[in-house]
Parts: C-alpha cells; sequence; structure tokens
C-alpha cells in the first residue's frame, strides 16, 4: 500500500536531516498533529484539538524547562497524499520532533515512510487496523484495533448462548479486520457465522443489505462501519427494516459514540458494544477528565474515543520529552516509551514493549438512558486486552 505514495514532495535525505536537526530553538519542542479539521470527519478533529490542548494547559505547555508547541494541520478526510506532505512539511519546514493525529488507516500509513526517514516518533490516534506499527519503528497507537474489541464482544456473545451471527463491515482494512477478529474468536467458542456481507465505504443506503441479513435469520448482527453518516444510516435502518423487531440483537464498537446519539434517536436503545473508553465509565482518572473538558469546552462537550486517544498521546510524547531532555533522539525516545504504563481516563495502559501496541480494558456497554440522555454503559470489563491480530516483531 505504501507504494503509491514513493513520490514525496521533499527529498528522504531531506527529511533525514530534518528529523536529526531537533526543534526550532533549544528549548521549545515543536508536535504537529495532522487531523480531520474541515469535512464530514471534522468532528474528529474538533475532539483531537480540544484534548490535546487541554492536556497542554494542565501541563503549563512545558516539559521541565522545555515549553512544548503543537502545530495543527489540517488533512481534511481520508487524504492519504494530503497526509503525507503535511508530515514532510511539518518535519522540514516547522522543524517538529513528534507527530499524532491521524484518525484513518491510509493517512497513518502514507505517513510511515516519513516518520522513518526522519526518525520522528509519530503515534496514530486513530486506526482500526492490526499491523500497520510494523510498517515503521517510530510509530505508536494511542487508539485501538478491531481486533482488540471484536474479540472480547464475540466471546461475550458466545457466553449469553449466541449460536448463530451475521457479520456486516466497510470493506476495507479495518472492516477485513473487524470481520476476521470476531468470525475467529466466535467459532472458537463454538458459534456459527450465518452470512457476511464486505461493504463498500461510504454507503449510506443499507436496505437491500438488510434484506439479506434477515433472510439469513442470525441471532445477532456484528457491525463495523466508519464513526459518521454510514454508522448512523446502518443502525437507523436496521430498526426500520424490523431487524430489531424480528428478534435479531446488534451489535458494535465504536460506531455508536454519545456525540452522534442525537442522530440515532431511539434506534440505538439497547444495543451492545465494546470498546476501550466510555465517556460514563466511574474510575476518578475518567471523572478527572470529563470535568475537565467541561469546564475547558462547556457543559454539553462529550468526550468520545479521539478524545482519549489525543490526551493519551500527548501522555506518551511528554514521557518521551522528558527521557530525551527535549533533544530529537528519536531511537531514544522510542526506547523510552516501551513498557511506559500508566492510568488513563479509559483504565490502566501499558505500551506493549515488543509490539508497541497498547495492553488495555475492553468494556462492553450497553445503550441506555441516564439522566434522559442515551449512553454507552459499561457492564463487563475483559481487562489488560492485547491485539491478538499483530505478531510481536
Amino acid at each position: 500500500m505504501l507504494k503509491r505514495f514513493k513520490q514525496c514532495v521533499m527529498p528522504l535525505a531531506a527529511l533525514a536531516m530534518a528529523g536529526a536537526m531537533g526543534a526550532a530553538s533549544a528549548d521549545e519542542i515543536r508536535i504537529g498533529v495532522i487531523a480531520s479539521f474541515s469535512g464530514p470527519y471534522s468532528n474528529w478533529g474538533k475532539h483531537i484539538q480540544e484534548a490535546t490542548d487541554l492536556y497542554l494547559a494542565q501541563q503549563n505547555g512545558k516539559v521541565g524547562a522545555h515549553t512544548v508547541k503543537v502545530i495543527y494541520r489540517d488533512v481534511g478526510g481520508n487524504n492519504p497524499a494530503r497526509a503525507r506532505q503535511l508530515a514532510e512539511e511539518l518535519v522540514v519546514r516547522d522543524k517538529v520532533q513528534y507527530i499524532a493525529g491521524l484518525e484513518f488507516t491510509p493517512t497513518a500509513l502514507a505517513v510511515a515512510d516519513v516518520a522513518t526517514q526522519a526518525k520522528v516518533p509519530t503515534v496514530i490516534n486513530n486506526s482500526g487496523t492490526s499491523g500497520i506499527l510494523a510498517r515503521s519503528p517510530y510509530l505508536l497507537r494511542a487508539g485501538y484495533t478491531q481486533w482488540m474489541v471484536a474479540t472480547p464482544l464475540a466471546k461475550w456473545t458466545a457466553a449469553q448462548g449466541g449460536k448463530k451471527v451475521f457479520l456486516a463491515a466497510a470493506d476495507y482494512a479495518p472492516g477485513i479486520d473487524a470481520i476476521n477478529s470476531f468470525r475467529n474468536a466466535f467459532v472458537e467458542a463454538g458459534g456459527s457465522v450465518v452470512g457476511e456481507l464486505k461493504i463498500p465505504l461510504n454507503t449510506t443506503d443499507f436496505s437491500p443489505y438488510m434484506q439479506k441479513i434477515k433472510e439469513a435469520n442470525p441471532e445477532y448482527v456484528y457491525m463495523f462501519m466508519p464513526v459518521g453518516p454510514s454508522a448512523v444510516s446502518f443502525i437507523k435502518t436496521f430498526g426500520a427494516r424490523g431487524l430489531d423487531k424480528a428478534g435479531i440483537k446488534l451489535m458494535a464498537t465504536a460506531e455508536t459514540e454519545e456525540s452522534e446519539m442525537g442522530a440515532y434517536g431511539d434506534a440505538a436503545a439497547g444495543i451492545v458494544t465494546a470498546l476501550h473508553y466510555s465517556a460514563t465509565g466511574a474510575s476518578a482518572a475518567n471523572q478527572a477528565f470529563v470535568a475537565a473538558l467541561r469546564k475547558k469546552y462547556g457543559a454539553d462537550s462529550i468526550p468520545n474515543v479521539a478524545s482519549v486517544s489525543a490526551y493519551d498521546s500527548m501522555k506518551m510524547i511528554f514521557e518521551m520529552i522528558r527521557a530525551t531532555d527535549g533533544k530529537a533522539d528519536g531511537d531514544k525516545a522510542m526506547a523510552a516509551i516501551k513498557g511506559f504504563a500508566w492510568e488513563s481516563p479509559r483504565g490502566p495502559v501499558t505500551v506493549d514493549a515488543q509490539t508497541r501496541e497498547l495492553v488495555q480494558n475492553v468494556y462492553i456497554r450497553r445503550i441506555e438512558k441516564v439522566g434522559g440522555v442515551y449512553v454507552n454503559k459499561p457492564f463487563k470489563t475483559y481487562p489488560a486486552v492485547r491485539d491478538a491480530g499483530v505478531k510481536v516483531q
């Protein structure tokens, strides 16, 4: 996949030299954040920037004697060529020592070569595809993979006595991972998959697919769609076509985040999901995180997976800055972050020393009304989950 991005805007030699030059000045560390601040996925950029700015403010914008400056760049959605161009500009022109953001697998892959050539640690805020960290020794992940969340959900489904499941996912890398991971765990637990659909990305009319699902007569449907219009349409069509009334139960992962609940109305009620974070989590760290966001951005502010990944990506970057005393040393920074553990708003988190993937809790949640609004309420925890889809490097 990387081959299509080989035509660089900047020569690779220039990237390597820029990466070695370090910060713009002795006491200023620059972090580049590439995210979608415009277009249909601008909500991702909004959450990422708010949580990033919150963390920066809580640290008074400093790591020891070093001032930290965040430079935001708008990738405008799933645009790999633009992501690579922005990464090159951030390294060569803006002299960043770290990169974060990158909501989509193709944009994360597009930046991998830049991270390698410039030796710039890059923290991916959201990409559900397993194995992408192997594309560069300077990649980290502050989010999760579909294998991490679908595997516990499949085990939970089997534990409820579920025997027949239909799988439906968007036809791109994270969607394929979603299908494979759920199928593997569910079949291993004694269940059977009665049908699979790989649906073109950005589909919004799901009526024909609902008929195929209904004809297969499953007990459960596990879906994966990118958060936004596709996810909303799938869930609303599921109810409109009467699959819920036919006794078929719908399950998901991140599609039902709280910021989308207004679009779903009652259609999402009762859906069971699996994810590494819920804004309603009862831990002291999460309550403090939610309270701080609302104090800074208003009482209606609702953190989601983008918020917590951005917040934790800054935690990881600040730790690397500490370990290198602000010097541009990507190898030392990466060595320091391996095995790093902390208490995140999502729960206890560790950077696996071998794979660089996060080890974290996954919560089984049910959409219920709390205080008159729908939320993803956790009711079961699978602790210290590792990505079953990645091989130890």
